[in-house]
């Protein structure tokens, strides 16, 4: 508390920065693999239909066009990105509750590996969570008597994010609703009218471009045409999952090497394997349908299917609701990416550990995070009332949580809201301790 507030910002993005390569140091100079790929492929050839959203291509153009086709420079300046992250969660943090709150917060953002280890990735967490912390962190600036033109910046910031991630495409629905439901009453309806259209302006500025490209190229209306195999591969994973319900909730719960005590024929990988899926995309890319046919028909496929067995879809989505708030750990000696905890120590794996030392170690790592998630249900269930100063996190974390259950869900791709579980964790920590001191 002793250090002011600009020289803090400045240590605070220096200790990210060191955070980020300390997390990424073995994997400069390495090659890539896996979407990275795709990522690199769409990044040199910008006229091809990949069927991904086009701003991380076009980031990582941008950065090819200056320092070359380096990797490695694209690893610095995502290290910078994700300290310019933790500077925006500060400043965030600051704004809606004390300094206190502000600098655990960020500092423990820096320090998390889950998201700093994401900057080695030739992939669109980092950018993405960029874009997810700077939108809330406009929309507070907003709320608190900002001008429209934050309301705007708002619009901009999550056309950008709907341009790396297609999953926040509906995100402004929700936006505008909060806004009206919230400021009803409170404030002219023609200036809620107002602020409701600035943000969709701004969204549209971006995304109209992308969306009249696509209708003209005739790729369709969709920022990506992926939701049609997103969805049959969820209706592969259903199918496969169901058979062996009980044994998949275990080894998502608790772990499969758990599971596998009861369950020794249960598969520990299965709940991510979609091979039929991808064999049915191929087979239609032979026959030369274009991403967006491929879309439409596998879309109608998965849909009939879907509203032909929904208790299996809804018990699908139990098992992506653990999974998405499941804990990760590094994976590797280059520690390049992160792991699931679901197949730890699953089929045999490290069998010169001993069994009682694989269940402390599971156990161990699971109650640190039924600890964490603790605290960041207390921080909810003490400030759902509070919905002024908590709505737009409250609202992004939902939003995230619903919509990636509804398609698939693995603990990757909650990374871009654990800035705001890591706010309300240090706040629920706070409330907890204040509340049992008195």
């Amino acid at each position: 508390m002793i250090v002011s507030h600009r020289k803090f910002i400045v240590i605070l993005f220096f200790v990210a920065l060191a955070s980020g390569f300390f997390w990424n140091q073995k994997i400069f100079g390495q090659p890539i693999g896996g979407d990275q790929i795709l990522y690199d492929s769409a990044a040199q050839n910008l006229q091809q239909e990949a069927g991904i959203e086009p701003l991380y291509p076009l980031f990582l153009a941008g950065i090819y066009g200056v320092f070359g086709h380096n990797y490695d420079a694209v690893r610095v300046v995502q290290i910078i990105l994700f300290a310019l992250t933790v500077v925006f969660v500060y400043l965030l943090v600051e704004k809606i509750f004390n300094k206190k709150i502000a600098v655990w917060s960020s500092l423990a953002t820096a320090l998390f590996y889950g998201l700093v280890n994401q900057a080695g990735n030739i992939a669109t967490e980092t950018l993405f969570t960029f874009l997810i912390v700077f939108f809330i962190y406009t929309l507070y600036k907003a709320s608190f008597g900002g001008e429209n033109v934050w309301i705007g910046i708002a619009g901009i910031a999550l056309g950008l994010a709907a341009l790396t991630r297609g999953i926040v495409q509906f995100l402004p629905i929700i936006i505008v609703a909060n806004v009206f439901i919230f400021h009803y009453g409170k404030l002219p309806i023609k200036k809620i009218s107002l602020a409701a259209g600035i943000f969709i302006a701004g969204f549209l500025l971006v995304l109209i471009p992308w969306v009249a490209r696509n209708r003209l190229t005739n790729v369709g209306a969709a920022i990506a045409p992926r939701g049609g195999e997103i969805l049959l591969a969820r209706v592969e994973l259903m199918e496969n999952l169901y058979a062996k319900y009980p044994a998949h909730f275990i080894g998502h719960l608790f772990g499969y090497y758990f599971s596998q005590k009861i369950y020794p024929d249960v598969s520990s990988t299965v709940f991510r394997e979609t091979p039929i899926t991808e064999q049915r995309v191929g087979n239609l890319l032979k026959e030369g349908k274009s991403y967006a046919e491929i879309d439409r028909i596998l879309t109608v496929e998965a849909k009939n299917k879907i509203f032909g067995a929904p208790l299996k879809y809804v018990l699908m989505s139990v098992l992506d609701f653990i999974s998405f708030n499941s804990p990760i750990i590094p994976r590797g000696s280059l520690w390049q990416n992160t792991l699931t905890i679901h197949t730890m120590f699953a089929e045999g794996r490290h069998p010169e550990i001993l069994a009682w030392k694989k269940t402390i170690i599971i156990l161990a790592i699971r109650s640190i995070w039924f600890i964490f998630l603790f605290f960041v249900i207390y921080a909810l269930a003490k400030n759902i009332k509070n919905w002024g100063k908590f709505g737009w996190i409250f609202l992004i974390i939902i939003y995230f949580n619903l919509v990636y259950n509804a398609v698939h869900a693995i603990p990757r791709y909650a990374l871009p809201i654990y800035p705001f579980y890591i706010i309300l964790a240090i706040v629920g920590l706070n409330t907890f301790y204040g509340k049992n001191k008195k």
